[in-house]
């Protein structure tokens, strides 16, 4: 008996040590970091929401976040250990936030490491309503058109009011004009003029010797347009919000 009530004392003085020790390792692995306020705003989005997000937002890239000195490891038996470092997820969420993103996906990481996939679920709204878009700008301030050129390389019928002045037809009409619109593709044929589309891209603006304007890909350039920034609220509906430091 005396030896039995001897193994049970060492049994639990040995529990006792095991709760010890694993109170000095949680308290020597907590972070002390914290996010950053753009990287409180990205949601972490799970496995079964990965889909969603994916046909509904914008795929921006891949990110990672890393902890050199590697996460804190609790082990029982001969199960397994589960390994963490919240230093390694917020570098990935401000690295996703530097990107534009909104929600990102976790999809493979360990204690020292975190990849994920960045994805934008917002737009911006300008003051007229109508989203915000990349587009070349033409020499005169305006936004490019489709336009068509004549035999001797000038540009020919474009809108224009006649008889008044007017920026557009609803202008135009209030002023006493008749308003002309552009040409299309066919009347442009007819008149044995060139088709020249818009430009698709700031390779094929920047050749014609204007100016590529970007869309806003974050909220601080929208609203500097005057824009609103506004996010995909169904989506964010379902994406949990970071496990730490959110505001």
């Amino acid at each position: 008996m005396k030896n039995k009530g001897k193994v049970l004392s060492q049994i639990k003085s040995g529990h006792m040590l095991i709760c010890l020790l694993t109170a000095l390792v949680l308290v020597s692995c907590s972070s002390t970091s914290t996010l950053s306020t753009r990287a409180s705003r990205v949601r972490l989005v799970s496995a079964l929401q990965a889909h969603e997000v994916e046909d509904a937002c914008e795929f921006l890239g891949n990110v990672r976040g890393s902890y050199p000195f590697g996460g804190c490891c609790l082990c029982w038996g001969l199960i397994g250990c589960w390994t963490y470092n919240d230093e390694a997820l917020n570098e990935l969420l401000d690295n996703a936030a530097e990107l534009g993103g909104t929600h990102v996906f976790v999809n493979l990481g360990n204690g020292q490491e975190l990849r994920g996939e960045v994805y934008c679920c917002a737009y911006c709204e300008l003051p007229n309503g109508n989203p915000d878009e990349d587009y070349c700008q033409r020499y005169d301030g305006k936004p490019e058109e489709a336009y068509c050129e004549g035999p001797d390389g000038v540009m020919i019928g474009m809108a224009h009011c006649q008889g008044a002045e007017g920026e557009d037809a609803a202008e135009c009409v209030t002023n006493g004009g008749r308003w002309i619109p552009a040409i299309d593709e066919v009347g442009c044929d007819v008149r044995h003029g060139r088709w020249i589309p818009k430009s698709e891209d700031r390779t094929e603006c920047e050749a014609r010797g204007w100016i590529w304007r970007p869309r806003a890909k974050d909220q601080i350039t929208c609203e500097a347009k005057g824009g609103k920034w506004v996010l995909n609220e169904d989506v964010l509906r379902f994406g949990p919000s970071p496990i730490k430091g959110k505001e």
